[in-house]
């Protein structure tokens, strides 16, 4: 109860601050750009069991997926960008690299809806005995399952090679499809994707930091001496009020016991990872800059760059109160994400310029959103799980290339080498996550150029090479029993906008989407605020 009120107090009063995203805003795929060819994507919902493992078990539940058939002749190839833990939109389908490549073979494209996310429920609450139905095994099952329906019912994809892409998280999930699924899955493209499981994930802020220190030798020192100063301020009540007056905590800050004091340390450290992780040429130059030129001590210096950027800071606890509610409220998706991360990845990003946080933060963060059950044992026993189930970064697939940046911290957990001639890895230098998406573009650097033209000349010898073979290896027979009845057809659409969001416009702002809609209840809420404490 105390978590639904909190979620929406936060959405009435518009108090979204720095932790509003801490740990969601350092994975997920970047805004695609505005498209230069101008089409008309439709939506359409498939149904797809709850439980594609469980043959007793006959619920059903509506997924969310764009089509665009703008260049699609009967008999092209069939590319699906995966979606991963985000609300899709029409941006990736109409703009980008993976679209251009699907332009040039006359390919019909689809994006698809990761189950839990955007408007894509199977079940209609976030408890945590509904989000065991939230798996990396129950999504790729879901696409698998997709990719047999529209081969079955759209014209001239029976024998249609099948082309797989994702950015990040859904790069995973394409290298894992053509891994588990390669009579379904032809070809698999891998944009930043991690693919080894691990809890206590260090290598990340080493990366920050390094990039950080090729825009500006002395800025990732500065950050380090603040943090080292704001760590000295809570270990005192008053150094403790001191930070919450600099740093514009939302309540008190108890910065002396735990986890507090490592929470507080993730927001203060959280801005440089997502400057980082999203940088285009230039821009951690400018980060540096504006941190660097502010006057004072160094703690000061980290609060006047930090705390332009959001409302204020959460306390532990509530955040701890606002990501319990399990209600689906807008397209709030942190709390099905940390499901995941405590459930099958970890990937938790820790001691962040100097010895500031550990894993234990998340330890306790799994348990206190899920229940005792949640801790450390159940964290690796997933982790091991998945590791030993999709092959870490030993894989066995072929007809897969990656690509990462060495500016994206990502990249330390994902393929760094070819698996063999026909698995292939491409880093490329000083770039973000998921550069490689765009289109080719004359602000890339030539290593990005040539990084983006291999791409698309290796997909297109494959796709040339399957056709040569005489079709696809995935080909679906068309006596195959449609496995749910009631099924929508590909040719109609979605008849009324789709919940919470209806296009890219709304879909580049999704996780804000309800507080624009949400004044009218600021005067009941804030009252509330006084009679109950979240």
């Amino acid at each position: 109860m105390w978590g639904f009120l909190c979620s929406l107090l936060v959405l009435a009063t518009g108090t979204f601050s720095i932790e509003n995203e801490i740990l969601y805003i350092r994975h997920g795929i970047p805004p695609a750009r505005e498209p230069e060819i101008r089409t008309s994507p439709q939506w359409f919902r498939l149904t797809q069991r709850v439980d594609h493992f469980n043959p007793a078990d006959n619920r059903t539940w509506q997924m969310r997926y764009i089509q665009n058939n703008a260049f699609y002749e009967e008999g092209g190839p069939m590319f699906v960008f995966i979606g991963g833990e985000w609300t899709i939109s029409t941006g990736w389908i109409t703009s980008g690299l993976f679209f251009d490549i699907a332009q040039m073979h006359n390919a019909t494209l689809f994006y698809t809806e990761h189950r839990f996310y955007g408007g894509s429920y199977p079940i209609n609450n976030l408890e945590t005995d509904s989000l065991k139905y939230l798996s990396a095994d129950q999504a790729l099952a879901d696409l698998t399952y997709f990719i047999e329906y529209q081969k079955q019912n759209t014209p001239g994809l029976q024998n249609s090679t099948v082309v797989v892409a994702g950015s990040s998280y859904a790069g995973t999930l394409a290298t894992w499809a053509k891994l588990k699924y390669p009579h379904i899955v032809d070809i698999a493209y891998c944009s930043s994707g991690p693919l080894h499981a691990k809890a206590d994930f260090t290598e990340y802020f080493d990366v920050v930091e390094e990039t950080l220190r090729l825009a500006s030798p002395t800025c990732p020192e500065v950050i380090r001496r603040a943090m080292s100063e704001a760590m000295e301020m809570l270990e005192t009540p008053e150094g403790s009020a001191n930070f919450s007056r600099i740093f514009r905590s939302c309540n008190p800050v108890n910065g002396s016991v735990e986890p507090d004091r490592s929470y507080f340390l993730t927001s203060l450290s959280s801005p440089f990872a997502n400057a980082v992780q999203t940088a285009q040429p230039g821009d951690l130059v400018s980060v540096c800059e504006r941190l660097e030129n502010h006057t004072g001590s160094d703690v000061e210096k980290l609060a006047n760059y930090i705390v332009p950027q959001g409302s204020c800071i959460w306390t532990y606890d509530f955040f701890k109160d606002y990501y319990s509610g399990t209600q689906i409220i807008g397209t709030n998706r942190l709390r099905q994400w940390l499901y995941q991360t405590c459930t099958e990845y970890g990937w938790y990003q820790t001691q962040a310029f100097g010895n500031t946080f550990t894993i234990d933060l998340y330890y306790q963060i799994c348990i206190d959103l899920f229940g005792e059950v949640f801790g450390s044992s159940t964290l690796y026993t997933g982790i091991e799980r998945t590791n030993l189930f999709y092959g870490s970064i030993e894989p066995e697939v072929t007809r897969l290339i990656t690509c990462h940046g060495t500016g994206d911290p990502w990249y330390k957990m994902g393929l760094l080498n070819d698996l063999n001639e026909n698995a292939i890895t491409i880093l490329v230098n000083g770039t973000s996550h998921s550069a490689d998406l765009y289109s080719i573009r004359d602000s890339d650097s030539d290593e990005l150029k040539q990084a983006k033209i291999r791409i698309m000349n290796t997909i297109s010898a494959w796709i040339y090479e399957i056709e040569g073979e005489g079709g696809s290896t995935a080909t679906i027979p068309v006596t195959t029993t449609t496995i749910n009845p009631g099924i929508i057809t590909t040719n109609v659409p979605i008849p009324t906008s789709p919940p919470t969001v209806g296009n890219e416009d709304n879909d580049n702002n999704a996780d804000n989407f309800a507080i624009s809609n949400a004044p009218t209840m600021a005067i009941f809420l804030s009252v509330l605020l006084i009679l109950l404490t979240c």
